[in-house]
């Protein structure tokens, strides 16, 4: 989307909104006022119909014989048709006046020109003008097939505050509705021409602003091809917007990148004349590194050979050396490892020996548990023959109680209660005997339990026996490992004591070859620091040669990037 359609986007569609909401507010509110000042007209009408029938004439309100309805003795309202005729001839209004809640007199004809009278008000009407004593205004009520506008006004017995009647005043709404309408109309014309006077507005401001930028624009793509000679429009220095802000922007720009044209065309030329100056010095100095570090190349050469035999002179020396020391070395290994092994041995000892004992104490408790065992299995076979004894006795108790029934039978009634405690006595042997069995049962799984237990107790007992020989013969053999590596570590320390007695000899051998090549190295050495400098000064002396190349190639480019900007007009 184009800058200008966005512009006028974001200006006119406020406008718009802002101005249909003003259209469908101010609609609303023009209905409900000219509703409003139809209801005032309707109220202000039925109390002129009222004030007709009750000024002038005096009496209450009543029915005759007839049915008409009569205002004292001088007015029959049924038979006021002028009255009501006359009043929407004038105004447009048709009145109806009510007996209670029944239509007596109206200005309403139907289709074959009778009128609509004897006919009943609707329930909601009689509820708030009859019983409510107030007023009834509703803007859709359709009566004979039309919508209307109306109003009902109670009207009273002189003297009272009871209504007896209403007044009907009613418009139709098809007549409001139509001049609502024309003033809606007025006023939506009214809101489009005001639309259409700001778009016209908008889109002429808009113009100009784009067309402006649109020339700042160019402005910029003509500097940013280098034409830097470019003039701004007058035009666009003196708007006082922010467009004439960018316009003298614009030309600030332009004389900023004039005058860095200017400074970059003065200064390449001179930075082209330095890079060549210094890279001829460049190559002088290069020529001189160069003879420098031959001569030391060959100095370096002639104590490399002095060193190279006091070092050969030692080199033997410091092999013999190397090799004591790897002897030592693991000498000192293996008598660690010795020492390791020998304390791990005494450690292994005494962990067997702890082993042992508590293989002791783990074969007394099995031989107390067998023990315990044999008592319980003993108990059980007690309780066995406990239990049969009680078997025994439960039998005869029941061979009693049957006897005492049976005599209790012959007895009679005499014999009745000695009957009910022989049967109680026959129920509880027989409890018994299930008692019996029933501890028979768990003897028997007891004494069965027992029997296993002694067997595995006997199998444990066997590991436990064999267990003991197996740590006493481990024991056995790590007192021998033990012994042998005691005597290997006494070997060691002599072997070690020899050893350093050898590396001792061997040190001033070394030293004294180390002092003849002292001299020979530190020449040496010497040389290769001035060797190691030299090539750092020729190696530095090169990048600088190859940067002045570089910043002689870079000046050419920048006198070309320079020559891209036009100062002067073509």
């Amino acid at each position: 989307m184009k800058l200008r359609t966005k512009i006028m986007i974001t200006a006119l569609l406020p406008v718009f909104i802002l101005g249909i909401s003003i259209f469908i507010l101010s609609a609303d509110r023009t209905a409900n006022g000219i509703y409003h000042e139809a209801y005032a007209g309707m109220q202000a009408a039925s109390l002129a119909v009222r004030d007709i029938f009750e000024v002038g004439n005096q009496g209450s309100y009543h029915l005759d014989e007839h049915g008409d309805l009569w205002k004292g003795k001088t007015l029959n309202i049924t038979q006021a048709v002028e009255i009501v005729d006359h009043i929407k001839d004038n105004t447009e209004m048709d009145v109806t006046i009510f007996w209670e809640d029944t239509r007596i007199l109206t200005s309403i004809k139907n289709e074959a020109g009778g009128r609509l009278i004897h006919t009943k008000a609707p329930a909601a009407v009689t509820q708030k003008v009859l019983l409510n004593a107030e007023y009834y205004l509703d803007r859709n009520v359709e009566i004979l097939g039309t919508e209307y506008i109306v109003c009902y006004a109670p009207f009273y017995q002189d003297g009272t505050d009871k209504p007896v009647g209403m007044v009907f005043v009613g418009k139709p709404h098809a007549d409001v509705s139509k001049i609502i309408n024309e003033i809606r109309l007025q006023m939506l014309t009214a809101t489009a021409a005001v639309l259409l006077a700001a778009s016209v507005t908008v889109i002429l401001l808009v113009n100009r602003i784009v067309n402006a930028i649109g020339r700042s624009m160019g402005l910029l793509q003509q500097i940013s091809d280098g034409h830097l000679a470019v003039q701004v429009d007058a035009s666009l220095l003196n708007r006082p917007d922010e467009v004439g802000m960018l316009g003298k922007e614009i030309l600030q720009l332009r004389n900023k990148f004039q005058k860095i044209a200017d400074v970059l065309h003065e200064k390449s030329g001179q930075l082209d004349a330095a890079s060549i100056a210094l890279k001829g010095r460049c190559g002088a100095v290069l020529q001189l590194m160069e003879g420098l570090g031959t001569s030391a190349q060959e100095m370096s050469k002639s104590c490399a050979s002095q060193a190279a035999d006091a070092s050969q002179a030692g080199s033997g020396v410091t092999q013999m050396g190397d090799m004591i020391g790897d002897s030592n070395e693991k000498i000192q290994k293996m008598y660690t490892i010795s020492n390791q092994i020998k304390d791990m041995s005494e450690q292994t000892m005494a962990e067997i020996m702890e082993l042992n004992e508590d293989m002791k104490k783990v074969r007394t408790s099995i031989n107390y548990l067998e023990h315990q065992t044999s008592l319980t299995k003993e108990s059980a076979d007690k309780i066995s023959r406990a239990t049969d004894l009680i078997a025994a006795v439960a039998s005869q108790t029941s061979l009693l109680s049957l006897n005492a029934s049976i005599e209790a039978a012959r007895a009679g009634d005499f014999g009745r209660g000695f009957g009910v405690v022989a049967s109680e006595i026959q129920q509880l042997s027989i409890q018994a005997n299930e008692a019996v069995d029933d501890i028979r049962i768990m003897v028997e799984s007891l004494a069965k339990n027992s029997s296993q237990m002694t067997e595995r107790m006997d199998q444990v007992q066997a590991v436990i026996e064999n267990q003991e020989k197996n740590i006493w013969q481990t024991g056995q053999v790590f007192e021998q490992v033990r012994n042998g590596v005691l005597e290997s570590v006494n070997h060691m320390d002599t072997v070690i004591s020899k050893t350093q007695t050898m590396e001792q000899v061997r040190t001033g051998i070394v030293a004294a070859v180390q002092d003849s090549a002292a001299m020979s190295q530190e020449n040496a050495a010497n040389i290769e620091e001035m060797m190691s400098s030299v090539e750092d000064a020729y190696h530095e002396i090169r990048i600088l040669s190859q940067n002045t190349e570089e910043l002689g190639e870079l000046s050419l480019q920048m006198k070309e990037c320079v020559y891209v900007f036009s100062i002067q007009d073509t």
